[in-house]
This record gives C-alpha cells, structure tokens and sequence, in this order.
C-alpha cells in the first residue's frame, strides 16, 4: 500500500513538473524549461522504471496515471488563478 501512495504522490509531482515545463517553453524561458525537463525526466524514468519492475504493475500503472491527472489539473488551476 505505502509503495501505492509514494507512486501517486511521486506521479503527480512529475505531471506537475511537466506542465510547469510546458508553460515555460511557451513563454520561451529556456533555463526554467531545461530545468523543469531534466526534473521531470529524472522523476518520469524512475517511476516508470519502478512501476514496471513490480509484479503487481497493472496497479501501479493505473495509480500513476490517476496522479498524472491530479498533477496537470493542479498545475493548470494554478496557472488559471494567477491570469
């Protein structure tokens, strides 16, 4: 279970990384966004590497994918509450 909430928590931090990231480079910010990718790339690989190195990876995948969404949806609120 514990392995369970570090992957959402983990996997909406990445998402979240990569929507800064993609906000950034709109907006042409190249060492923000270079950061932000190398960040979220770091985050990205680990927990892919991870979800499938588990036996019970249908689960993890779908967890992670649930924290995708609450990662983007976090990030663009955010971006929208600024404008």
């Amino acid at each position: 279970m514990i392995k369970f909430i570090i992957i959402f928590i983990l996997g909406a931090v990445e998402t979240y990384l990569y929507t800064s990231w993609a906000l950034t480079a709109t907006q042409k910010k190249r060492w923000v966004s270079s950061i932000l990718m190398f960040s979220y790339m770091m985050v990205y690989l680990k927990l892919i590497e991870w979800a499938f190195n588990d036996t019970n990876s249908t689960l993890m995948i779908f967890s992670y994918a649930l924290a995708c969404g609450v990662g983007n949806y976090i990030r663009v609120r955010q971006e929208k509450i600024k404008k």
